[in-house]
């Protein structure tokens, strides 16, 4: 063992005596940091797919996750904690198997990019997301041909899908449509479902003429509970089907793409090939797995209470609420007699928190679990006080 030099004994002993001074003040922020957690815990949002973690909440619950259990890491988004998700998934979905992608984007562009093979037409709602929101990347980067159909409605037809099919083939250059994608819920028409009965009619067509199908099923959780058809019986009429880690399961990112198990088994090359091999995904998927199997139970609670707290606005003068046309998680509510900013800063000091008033002001709140933190009269009574 060697001897401490002075300069050693003297820096050791500066540490200890700036780490007691410090001890009251580390103590003081790990109080303040509790009661901050404390009160995030407690929110109730209106603005979110899901509860949305803070950074404060989501670092405390890796490490509640990591120190409870075994939690065992990825590697290159492959194995570990990761697996485990996957399979869940592909579980829930019906689907023999089920990759993790790190956005929705790339997961809706790698399914119709391998779906469609050498049939690169793809018939795409015009307010879809990988129409409107992807930066053209399936044309881009892969070739793609998306026809948009339905502009400025949830979805199309099955008559619609038959005549483009038809007039595809009838060209001086006969072309087939390869892949049909459908969304729904439509996050451009606020969250308004496609309709399984034409979803099936559309499937079943599409069966026939050997063309390919994929659902971004997003926030396709949400939409079984309220029609109540399980997300195995929607994915069960496509190919392969997406849905979000982050707007209901919590996940600060990532996607999952599920379909049969020759589909998914390489599909971590091309992953990788886009850029898209994370080193290490574990935190996404150790929060997500955390929150899928018990999401439509707690999902449910929250809209019966939402039910109640918009029955307790539409009874005072001040409030309107327009539910969207075969809607599902947002609901608009019009405010008048106040100043629209006001008031959702009022609430927000209630620990209650909007969204930015559209026109009119309007509100559209989005319902989620966060809604369990609160009883129904609370937070209806909140929306009256803050006027």
């Amino acid at each position: 063992m060697t001897t401490m030099g002075r300069r050693e004994v003297l820096k050791l002993g500066g540490a200890l005596a700036a780490g007691a001074s410090a001890a009251p003040a580390l103590a003081g922020q790990a109080a303040t940091d509790s009661d901050e957690l404390t009160r995030l815990q407690q929110a109730v949002n209106f603005i979110y797919d899901g509860s949305h973690l803070s950074p404060l909440e989501y670092a405390n619950l890796l490490n509640q996750l990591a120190t409870s259990k075994p939690l065992h890491a990825d590697v290159y988004s492959n194995g570990g904690v990761v697996e485990e998700l996957e399979h869940t998934l592909a579980r829930w979905l019906g689907k023999e198997s089920a990759v993790f992608m790190p956005t929705g984007t790339l997961a809706n562009h790698i399914a119709l990019r391998e779906l469609a093979g050498v049939q690169r037409r793809v018939l795409v709602q015009a307010e879809s997301h990988i129409y409107n929101d992807s930066g053209d990347c399936a044309q881009q980067l892969s070739g793609l041909n998306l026809v948009p159909l339905a502009p400025g409605r949830v979805g199309f037809t099955l008559l619609e899908v038959q005549d483009t099919v038809r007039r595809s083939r009838s060209g001086r250059v006969e072309t087939d449509v390869g892949v049909i994608c459908i969304e729904s819920p439509v996050r451009r028409m606020d969250d308004a479902v496609f309709g399984y009965d034409e979803m099936r009619r559309i499937a079943a067509f599409a069966r026939q003429e050997g063309i390919r199908l994929h659902l971004d099923g997003a926030r396709l959780f949400v939409e079984s509970a309220h029609t109540g058809i399980p997300p195995a019986q929607y994915a069960a009429l496509f190919d392969t089907v997406y849905v979000s880690l982050y707007k209901g399961f919590n996940a600060a990112s990532g996607a999952i793409l599920a379909g049969t198990r020759t589909f998914t088994e390489n599909l971590f090359h091309v992953r990788r090939m886009f850029g898209s091999g994370l080193p290490g995904a574990w935190p996404y998927a150790a929060v997500a797995l955390e929150f899928v199997d018990d999401f439509l139970d707690e999902y449910k609670a929250a809209w019966r209470k939402a039910e109640s707290i918009l029955q307790i606005l539409a009874e005072h003068a001040a409030f309107r609420v327009e539910p969207v046309s075969d809607g599902t998680h947002v609901v608009p509510v019009y405010v008048s007699g106040t100043d629209p900013e006001r008031f959702r800063d009022r609430l927000s000091r209630r620990n209650i928190h909007l969204p930015q008033a559209r026109w009119r002001g309007g509100f559209w709140l989005k319902i989620n679990p966060s809604l369990n933190r609160m009883s129904a009269q609370d937070v209806g009574r909140a929306f009256v006080a803050a006027l």
